[in-house]
């Protein structure tokens, strides 16, 4: 390997623009599962951070928002964290499954995604990044 292959920066030049997670988050993008939200995710065996994107997020929220459904944040995390765990590998990366999730009294199927990469371009330690097909 010579040493210009061994420099991205030389290789194909200086970085035009890149967004970051951190951006992600602040900006509402992504969300970070933390306290008992991560509690839960290790419980289910995964052993990274786990970060939703907002649909992911906003699916939960709404799942969990009509008691008549009887749904809890736990129990609608769970079913998708441990659903991830179970579903078909699309890439080295990728892996996509379903879960069903009652909402307004019907159950629906719900595709997602779930991605194992860099914690972000300052942090390449693994994360894992669950999101909806139009989040991709």
């Amino acid at each position: 390997m010579n040493q210009n292959s061994a420099n991205s920066h030389e290789v194909f030049g200086e970085v035009i623009y890149a967004y970051t997670r951190k951006q992600a988050i602040i900006d509402g993008y992504q969300v970070l599962l933390a306290d008992d939200h991560a509690e839960l995710a290790r419980e289910v065996g995964w052993k990274y951070p786990v970060y939703l994107t907002s649909g992911v997020w906003d699916l939960v929220e709404q799942a969990v928002a009509s008691e008549k459904d009887g749904n809890d944040m736990a129990g609608v995390l769970w079913d998708i964290l441990m659903m991830a765990r179970f579903g078909e590998d699309i890439t080295q990366d990728t892996r996509k499954f379903q879960v069903m999730i009652t909402k307004f009294s019907r159950k629906h199927r719900h595709q997602f995604y779930v991605q194992v990469g860099p914690t972000d371009i300052d942090d390449p330690a693994p994360a894992i990044t669950v999101m909806m097909p139009e989040d991709r």
